[in-house]
């Protein structure tokens, strides 16, 4: 199914890795509140320094998704008698028109839609420093589900602009090539599923700057292009279809649609992260976030975190993220007074592409058990204002040889 777990994660749990070769391993459990949505998640992470030029990473996943998904159903018992009603739908429109139509407009309703499914991923990087200390990075990455599939590479570099390594400049991308399992044009009694592909390819510039010994920042600009079926082939719309051409749309001429997007996207924004020492013991790492693309989605996210060592061997680090977007210019809440879509154009019901605002809460800690041992753990509240709420946690160990 492609869900895309927490990123918050996994900088918390990573944010004590140490430059010492190392073996970890975490999970993560994320659920959606509702009875929607649960994952899994584990990660193996290993990093090993060949002498001080070469950094060698990898990481393999293995991760399980359950629950429910909400989409449109219809809610009237179906017939046979709706098989060619529904073919005649779909012969007057471009769109995918879905099986599981429903006589009566008002009968149609928001329910979950089981789902289950397991994904395997693996990723690797080697990173080399020149004798500039300059870094060179390159890595490639995998991830195979039941309906998804993902290859990428990606590579980055990042100069010091003097020997005091007080300013740098980075320069990276990546393209992923994917493949997911989508539903075709209904016919013959039902929607048939084949593979689409995506493509999405990135690049973003940065500078980092030392100002005191105290404040360091890092500022990024980032950019994005992916083409290809990008629609979400597990949501559903409604969509008006005049199939006997009187001029108007009766109560018997609303059908499940196929969640439609454009076939292409470019994004873009930028991203500034400060860290700044109160003192040994205390550093705050503020931080803003810009996004928007052309489907009409423009973002703002403010907020931080802090890392609080309370003894030698225990550090707590507590977060806070506010985030308000304006949705697509294809989205229709599915709450609305009139949630359909004309027959053609693009149409999609998804929550995540609304106007909202969201709460993030986020509470971690990293205890020191040994001179080689590490545990990390991680416990977060994420809300919208459009009512979705869901929460995750993670625990780790780290074991330095």
């Amino acid at each position: 199914m492609n869900i895309k777990l927490p990123l918050t994660l996994l900088g918390l749990v990573a944010g004590s890795v140490s430059a010492a070769d190392h073996i970890s391993i975490h999970h993560m459990n994320f659920e959606e509140y509702g009875d929607k949505v649960k994952a899994g998640d584990n990660i193996l992470s290993l990093e090993k320094n060949i002498g001080l030029d070469w950094t060698i990473t990898a990481e393999f996943g293995y991760d399980t998704v359950s629950g429910a998904s909400p989409a449109w159903v219809a809610t009237t018992p179906s017939s046979g008698s709706h098989d060619q009603i529904t073919q005649d739908a779909q012969d007057m429109t471009s769109e995918v028109i879905r099986a599981g139509y429903d006589p009566y407009r008002g009968n149609y309703e928001i329910r979950p839609v089981e789902l289950e499914d397991t994904r395997y991923s693996a990723s690797t990087n080697v990173t080399y420093r020149d004798k500039d200390r300059d870094e060179w990075t390159a890595g490639v990455n995998y991830s195979q589900e039941e309906d998804y599939k993902s290859m990428g590479a990606n590579a980055k570099a990042l100069f010091y602009t003097d020997s005091t390594k007080n300013r740098s400049f980075s320069v990276g991308g990546s393209i992923l090539t994917d493949q997911t399992l989508a539903f075709q044009a209904y016919q013959n009694g039902g929607n048939a599923q084949a593979w689409e592909d995506i493509v999405t390819s990135s690049m973003e510039v940065g500078m980092s700057q030392v100002f005191t010994p105290n404040l360091y920042a890092i500022f990024t600009a980032y950019g994005g292009y992916k083409t290809g079926y990008l629609s979400n082939h597990y949501l559903t719309v409604l969509r008006e279809v005049d199939v006997d051409g009187d001029g108007s749309i009766g109560d018997d001429e609303v059908f499940l649609g196929q969640d439609s997007r454009p076939d292409s996207r470019i994004s873009g924004g930028v991203n500034l992260q400060t860290f700044y020492s109160i003192n040994d013991s205390v550093v705050v790492r503020p931080r803003y976030k810009f996004f928007t693309d052309d489907w009409g989605v423009m973002s703002h996210q403010v907020g931080g975190k802090m890392s609080v060592k309370v003894t030698d061997w225990l550090t707590f680090a507590p977060g806070y993220f506010w985030y308000t977007q304006q949705g697509a210019n294809f989205f229709i809440d599915p709450k609305a007074a009139d949630p359909t879509f004309a027959s053609t154009g693009y149409a999609t019901s998804d929550i995540r592409l609304g106007d909202f605002n969201a709460n993030t809460y986020e509470l971690g800690a990293s205890i020191k058990l040994s001179s080689k041992w590490r545990m990390n753990a991680l416990a977060a509240y994420y809300e919208q204002s459009n009512g979705y709420a869901s929460n995750w946690w993670a625990v780790g160990v780290t074991y330095d040889y």
